[in-house]
């Protein structure tokens, strides 16, 4: 899922649970995008649509875009089955991706969201320093974020927010 805007003031925002949360905007077009990557979303290029879609509506070019990647499952604790790895090589994804994204520990596969969606948002277009990657797992800090995979249904709900900027101006965003 994802959500762009050029409307300056508007708030967009993603609700996760273990999920990735990415916020993008360009202050020079005054655009911004809320994307919500599960594996679904993730296998589904979610993060590069978004950023095709501020292209094509607002004229964004992406290597002026500014990402963050917040707090998520993170792959040391994202065990995952056999079967992903078929439905991202369905749906395309290079040999080499799928090496760096699906490790192998303690006989168990596991899955890299971050650095899945981050190398997605690179093929895109965007400058590796200008995203940013919290690094915080959902999982291992469930003392501070809410986790799907700790607590099941009735596990809350992280909103990760974002300001849609005024064009040149300053981003504003939150992730908690």
């Amino acid at each position: 899922d994802a959500i762009v805007s050029n409307v300056a003031g508007l708030v967009l925002a993603v609700l996760v649970a273990d999920c990735v949360p990415i916020l993008i905007a360009d202050r020079g077009t005054g655009a911004a995008g809320a994307v919500h990557a599960g594996w679904r979303g993730t296998c589904a290029r979610v993060g590069p649509a978004a950023v095709e879609a501020m292209h094509l509506r607002f004229g964004t070019e992406p290597s002026d875009l500014v990402a963050a990647i917040g707090p998520s499952i993170g792959p040391a604790d994202y065990k995952v089955g056999e079967s992903l790895i078929e439905s991202f090589q369905k749906a395309g994804h290079a040999a080499g991706d799928l090496a760096r994204w699906f490790i192998r520990r303690d006989s168990r596969l596991r899955l890299d969201l971050w650095a899945a969606n981050r190398d997605q948002l690179i093929d895109a277009g965007l400058r590796p320093e200008r995203i940013y990657t919290c690094g915080l797992s959902t999982l291992a800090h469930t003392d501070v974020f809410d986790s799907f995979r700790s607590e099941g249904e009735r596990a809350g709900r992280m909103a990760a927010v974002i300001v849609v900027p005024a064009p040149g101006g300053a981003v504003r965003s939150h992730s908690g």
